[in-house]
């Protein structure tokens, strides 16, 4: 027996790190003498000398008066040295004129103070001391205010990740200042801009402008302007001169904030040494008696995150128990709790304010400490005050043996709502609600059930500081009996079956009746919910890591809940249920095999390990695929086979491999494989955009590599139909040969994109000669399958944030059923394209659809699965 085999998980993950730490200390002893001195020993002894106080700024106006006195232990750095504060709040700093060349001196904010804020409500925390030379004497001196209750435990800021100066940032800042609640500030993470030019720099900052509250920033890898130069320091140096240094610290109640650059461009031996030693300088100065929180631009957890070296951060981090890792650069939604790179914190990664690739509604955070816990909400950006009857459904006809409950969806970006009531017929008591997840409140019915006839219900959502919005619907009541949903064929995967076809064999007509509604805590996207043997089995996704992502199992004929299985992380694409197993991917990568009777795990994969002494990172956000004895699905890590992506054929009973094949990209690698006629094809996401690869089911070897026709990110899923391959991006679908990957068509929807990556999440449907698809322009079209050829298409509703269409179609009789992010399901008229029936959640419906005997199900981003009827 080897050492490895006698430790535990936990202590080999520490041992690795602990050598990757030696490793990297390796590089360089820069720091051997208190770091104060250390630029004195290098090579170069060139210095310039900064000196000044840091002071009590008591009348706020930024100069020091007589009566104002310094403040003693005070942190001061150039990025490289630090010196405290004497107990007269003087200072004295060495720093190397050539390190930069734009030179600044920062201060750490200390608790119970705040630095003054500029014109563009950044905290001036630093000093610009332009370009120094050697012998170069100047002074800084740092105004703090002092801000009473700022030292509680208990506070609340706002975390924005990746804004790239889009159009909306400032109506973003708008919505978030617009809180009602204690908010303290806004924190970026990074990628301000695009191309780090000062147009872009200077838009960024008229946007902060709109705030109420300081905004402090970090550095993204779109904060280097490669036309500046090719070193390091003339890259970072516009984003200096803007907004400051690229790694600082502050701290804010019982927290200290530690901003750190972990884009590799700081990446010589010298630059992240010299980072790595302030690092490690500044928590042993500050965390001692704080809980720690990491700012920073690249998650530390996924396939294409900051480089691996830095994974020495973690086990720094670990010392001190940080709590908490904010990151953004994937524009997606990912928070882990107690990741592999921190054991002891929660990783949150915030989607783009720009724009996002998981395709997630754009958003931001709340992050509320809570003495030693703490909560981080995710924030949907442009819903003001939305409020949704969803059960009865509005001007309706209901049977009166349905009416056993009334659930409304209510949202407000700015604030979460706190109380729900309701009053039937504008009389008698209101009745208070119960919230589940992050929009839906429901109540059984409370008092006398409605009698037949045509009823009105008033609704009121009050939030934080007395607001309240109130909506009063309609709805009959009959004498009719309610329809029991009943199943006929299976709908076992995504779209129907392993081609995603996505038509139905049941003709359910366009009089669709609410069934019932299964409410959960997560959240539903492009993961659609599948039907077999009577039982709806779907995967929730997890906005927060608050332990909601799961399988769920429901009775289709009552919508009562047989089981759930928690899952790691997020079920972000469509489970597939196959001969009495359900599979489903996690967006850790792991896939789990689960009786599909009982909820209990048969067994799971995982991609390997990585090798000593990194920090394996894992990506895995698609589908699951059954066919011709194979169960395929599509993973990526940082080490290993799934380096450049990997699509792997399992047998169903074991999950032993039957074979493993490469793609192209792991940034978000793969698609829920597709397969017909001996052929397995898959999409591959990163920057290949609509870039189809197909593969022989048997054996794994790649058949043909298809064209990058389409930009974009990667996120649609393929479908095929007499021989052609259909798969959706960048506001387009296009279809090729399903023998030799030929581009066959190209259609671009003729509107602009309400999504600003113009992705098509949209799995296209095919009937007989024609395929349907929807856009994120807002079109549902309908093609021709041999030509591409319009044959109507229908625009809905949307704004920038509420709109596009990102369901997927579903065909059933002479009607298409497809849901849009305005909140809509809708059925159209299969001929003309003509909206015939419509149903409103008031949150993105993403999800296809699941058609069986006489029911449909589709799932919401309010975390609801909905079923449907044929109307009686």
């Amino acid at each position: 027996m080897t050492i490895t085999d006698r430790l535990s998980p936990e202590a080999l993950a520490r041992a690795r790190r602990l050598l990757l730490l030696a490793t990297v200390l390796m590089v360089g002893l820069v720091f051997v003498a208190p770091v104060s001195r250390v630029i004195a020993e290098t090579v170069d002894p060139s210095r310039a000398t900064v000196t000044g106080t840091v002071f009590d700024d008591r009348d706020g106006d930024g100069i020091r008066d007589q009566n104002e006195r310094g403040v003693p232990g005070v942190l001061v750095s150039d990025g490289a040295g630090i010196v405290q504060t004497d107990g007269q709040g003087g200072y004295r700093l060495e720093v190397d004129p050539e390190r930069r060349i734009t030179d600044l001196v920062f201060i750490t904010q200390p608790s119970g103070y705040a630095v003054p804020n500029d014109e563009f409500m950044t905290p001036r925390f630093w000093a610009d001391l332009g370009r120094l030379a050697a012998d170069d004497e100047k002074t800084a001196d740092f105004a703090l205010t002092r801000v009473p209750g700022s030292e509680s435990a208990e506070f609340s800021f706002a975390n924005i990740a990746d804004p790239h100066v889009n159009p909306q940032l400032p109506e973003q800042i708008r919505e978030i200042n617009a809180t009602k609640d204690e908010l303290d500030f806004i924190q970026v993470s990074g990628d301000l801009t695009n191309s780090a030019t000062n147009a872009e720099f200077e838009a960024y900052l008229a946007a902060t402008a709109e705030s109420e509250l300081p905004v402090w920033p970090a550095v993204g890898n779109h904060e280097y302007q490669s036309s500046a130069g090719t070193t390091y320091a003339a890259r970072i140096d516009n984003y200096r001169k803007y907004v400051g240094p690229e790694w600082y610290s502050f701290d804010y109640g019982n927290r200290h904030f530690v901003v750190i650059e972990n884009n590799g461009q700081a990446s010589s031996a010298e630059q992240f040494e010299q980072q790595l030693q302030w690092f490690r300088r500044d928590l042993e100065l500050n965390a001692q008696d704080k809980r720690v929180v990491v700012i920073t631009h690249q998650p530390m957890n996924l396939t294409f995150g900051g480089n691996r070296a830095y994974d020495v951060y973690g086990e720094l981090l670990e010392q001190y128990g940080a709590e908490l890792v904010l990151v953004g650069h994937a524009h997606s939604n990912d928070a882990e709790a107690n990741s592999e790179f921190i054991s002891t914190a929660k990783h949150v990664q915030t989607n783009s304010s720009s724009y996002t690739v998981d395709q997630t509604p754009r958003g931001f955070r709340y992050v509320h400490m809570k003495g030693d816990t703490f909560e981080n909400p995710f924030r949907v950006y442009g819903m003001d005050h939305s409020l949704v009857l969803t059960n009865p459904v509005p001007g309706a006809s209901i049977a009166a043996g349905a009416l056993d409950e009334i659930q409304v969806n209510a949202y407000h970006t700015s604030d979460e709502v706190t109380r729900v009531v309701y009053q039937l017929d504008g009389k008698g008591p209101w009745f208070r609600m119960t919230e589940s997840g992050e929009m839906s409140w429901y109540s059984a019915w409370r008092g006398p059930r409605p009698s037949a006839g045509r009823h009105s219900i008033e609704i009121q959502a009050h939030g934080p500081g007395g607001t309240l919005w109130s909506t009063t619907e309609t709805f009959t009541v009959t004498t009719e009996k309610p329809v029991v949903p009943a199943a006929t064929n299976d709908w076992p995967q995504h779209q129907g079956n392993e081609r995603h076809s996505g038509v139905a064999t049941e003709n359910l007509g366009r009089d669709l009746d609410l069934a019932w509604i299964y409410r959960t805590p997560g959240t539903f996207l492009t993961g659609s919910p599948v039907i077999v043997d009577g039982v709806v089995y779907a995967g929730t996704r997890d906005e927060n890591a608050e332990d909601v992502s799961a399988v769920h199992a429901v009775d289709l004929a009552t919508g009562r809940k047989l089981w759930e299985f928690p899952t790691d992380s997020s079920v972000s694409r469509t489970v597939a249920v196959h001969d009495g197993v359900v599979y489903a991917q996690s967006l850790r990568a792991n896939l789990y095999a689960i009786d599909a009777a009982t909820g209990e795990l048969l067994w799971k994969r995982s991609p390997e390990a990585a090798p000593e002494p990194y920090v394996q990172r894992r990506w895995g956000g698609w589908g699951v695929t059954v066919a011709e004895g194979k169960v395929f699905w599509t993973h990526a890590e940082r080490f290993g086979p799934g380096a450049s992506g990997a699509l792997e054929a399992l047998d169903p009973k074991t999950g032993t491999t039957i074979w493993l094949a490469p793609m192209v990209n792991n940034e978000m690698a793969g698609g829920t494989p597709v397969v017909d006629g001996g052929r397995v094809f898959v999409g591959n996401g990163g920057g290949n955009g609509g870039k189809v690869l197909a593969y022989d089911v048997a054996t794994g070897a790649r058949l043909w590599q298809s064209s990058n026709a389409l930009s974009g990110t990667g996120g649609g899923v393929p479908s095929v139909g007499d021989g052609r391959v259909y798969v959706g991006e960048d506001n387009a679908v296009v279809a090729r040969d399903v023998v030799t990957g030929s581009d066959l068509w190209i259609h671009r929807s003729t509107g602009p994109s309400l999504q600003s990556n113009d992705a098509v999440t949209s799995t296209a449907a095919i009937a007989g000669d024609t395929v349907y698809m929807g856009f994120p322009d807002g079109r549902v079209t309908a093609l021709s399958a041999a030509t591409g050829a319009v044959v109507w298409s229908t625009m809905v509703p949307g704004d920038i944030d509420q709109g596009g269409v990102f369901g997927s179609p579903v065909v059933t009789g002479d009607t298409v059923y497809v849901g849009a992010n305005n909140g809509h399901m809708y059925g159209f008229d299969r001929a003309t394209g003509a909206i015939v029936w419509d149903y409103e959640t008031g949150a993105w419906n993403a999800t296809g659809a699941a058609v069986t005997g006489n029911t449909l199900v589709f799932g919401s981003w309010d975390g609801n699965l909905y079923a449907f009827t044929k109307g009686s």
